[in-house]
């Protein structure tokens, strides 16, 4: 029980924090899936920094959690690529700030 809370713990601030830092914002036609990832959001990143640090200093299997997302990040990223017609999943140029999500229009 104790082992479960830890680590669910560790991974929904981890979750949070890393979907926190893209700048996700509310719009018009959010999803239910959606708001409930803002509130996902909200609720990790009300806590403080330190206290989100201090879930992962202290507890010797932390690196185990992020190793277990990257390489879950990687597998989905991967699948992606496999899959015919996609071109990329950062965009028709590569930019991994999601600047090549747009479509130009100038003829360039």
């Amino acid at each position: 029980p104790t082992s479960y809370t830890k680590t669910t713990t560790r991974s929904t601030h981890l979750v949070g924090r890393i979907l926190g830092a893209q700048g996700l914002r509310p719009t018009p036609i959010d999803t239910k899936g959606f708001q409930s990832v803002l509130k996902l959001i909200e609720n990790t990143n009300a806590d403080s920094f330190d206290l989100f640090f201090g879930l992962y200093k202290y507890n010797r299997n932390s690196g185990y959690t992020i190793g277990r997302l990257r390489v879950a990040l990687e597998g989905v990223v991967g699948e992606l690529l496999q899959r015919d017609g996609v071109m990329g999943v950062f965009g028709d140029n590569g930019n991994r700030d999601g600047s090549g999500d747009e479509r130009r229009t100038d003829g360039g």
